[in-house]
C-alpha cells in the first residue's frame, strides 16, 4: 500500500488529507472513497478505528481521509476541550463545538486536487462519514449532489433543514438502535463536551426529510429483517436503504469500538459496515 500525506490551502488555511493508494496500484475503476472523522476524532484514528484501508486494498479503490479542524486552530487538537470536527450545521455562535469553518469548499478543494493529480473517474466518487462526519457527508451531498455517485453517512443527522438536491443520490444510512447520541426517536442525550445535556430529535426525523429532498417516498418498508439487523427502504427514483443494527451503541459497525462505552454505549460486530457501504457503492445494491 501507498499513503500519502497532503496538504491544501482554502482560504489560505493549511488544510491536510490521508491518500491511500490500494496494494500494487490496483484500482476499481479509479474509484474514490471519502471518509470523514466524527467530532475529537482524526484521520488516523479513523482509519484506526474502521480499516477502510484494508478493504481499500481488497477492492482496488483510491482511500481518502481529510483532516477536520478544531473550533480553536491556535490550540492542539483535544477530543472533549478543542474537538476537530466538521461545519455540517449542527453548531450555532456560542457553543463550545462551533466553527466558521467552510468545510464544503474544503472537500471541493480536496475533490479537485484528487481528480486532477489521481486520475479519478468523476462520476465513480463516494462519500461516507460517522457521526459528525456522517452530518458532513449530509451536508456536502445536499449542497454539492452532483459531484457525488452515492452517500453512505452513519450514525449522524443531517442539520440542513430543508435540503434541496440539483440531482437525486443513492443514499445508505447505517445506526445502532442502541445508539446513546442517535436515538431512533426523540430523546434526552448527555454530550461528553462540556459534559450537557440536551433534546435530539428522533433519526427518522432527518431520514424522511432526506427522503423528500431525495424525491422519494415519506414512508420507508422493511426489505428484511433478522435478529440483528433491520434492512428498510424509502422507495423512489433511487436507492435509499436504511440499516437499523440491534443492540448497537455509537460506533463504526465491524470496527474496533474504541470509544469509551461511557460515551458510546456498546459496540457489536453483527455487521461488517466496510464492505456493505462498498457493496452499495460499487453495485448499488
Amino acid at each position: 500500500m501507498t499513503v500519502e500525506s497532503r496538504t491544501l490551502f482554502v482560504d489560505s488555511v493549511p488544510r491536510a488529507y490521508r491518500l491511500h493508494r490500494p496494494t500494487g496500484n490496483r484500482m476499481s475503476g479509479r474509484s474514490l472513497v471519502v471518509v470523514l472523522h466524527g467530532t475529537g476524532g482524526t484521520a488516523d484514528w479513523a482509519e484506526d478505528e474502521t480499516g477502510w484501508s484494508h478493504t481499500a486494498d481488497q477492492e482496488g479503490f483510491l482511500l481518502v481521509l481529510p483532516q477536520g479542524l478544531p473550533p480553536n486552530p491556535a490550540m492542539p487538537p483535544r477530543f472533549l476541550s478543542n474537538p476537530p470536527r466538521w461545519n455540517d450545521g449542527a453548531t450555532k455562535p456560542g457553543d463550545l463545538l462551533h466553527t466558521e469553518t467552510d468545510d464544503v469548499a474544503f472537500l471541493d478543494a480536496l475533490l479537485d486536487d484528487v481528480l486532477i493529480r489521481d486520475g479519478v473517474d468523476p462520476h465513480r466518487v463516494y462519500l461516507t462519514g460517522f457521526s459528525n462526519g456522517a452530518g458532513m457527508t449530509f451536508r456536502y451531498a445536499a449542497e454539492r449532489s452532483e459531484r457525488l455517485a452515492a452517500i453512505a453517512p452513519v450514525a449522524g443527522y443531517c442539520w440542513i433543514r430543508e435540503p434541496c438536491l440539483t440531482r437525486p443520490i443513492p443514499t445508505l444510512f447505517i445506526v445502532g438502535e442502541a445508539d446513546p447520541l442517535i436515538p431512533l426517536t426523540v430523546g434526552t442525550v448527555r454530550l461528553p463536551w462540556g459534559n450537557r445535556i440536551v433534546e435530539r430529535p428522533g433519526i427518522w426525523d432527518t431520514l424522511r426529510r432526506w427522503a423528500a429532498a431525495n424525491s422519494c417516498d415519506h414512508e420507508p418498508h422493511v426489505l428484511s429483517e433478522s435478529r440483528s439487523v433491520t434492512t428498510w427502504q424509502f422507495p423512489g427514483h433511487v436507492d435509499y436503504r436504511v440499516l437499523t443494527l440491534a443492540g448497537h451503541g455509537h460506533h463504526w459497525p465491524g470496527g474496533k469500538g474504541q470509544l469509551n462505552p461511557r460515551i458510546g454505549g456498546i459496540p457489536t460486530d453483527t455487521l461488517d459496515a466496510n464492505a456493505r457501504i462498498w457493496a452499495f457503492f460499487s453495485h448499488g445494491t
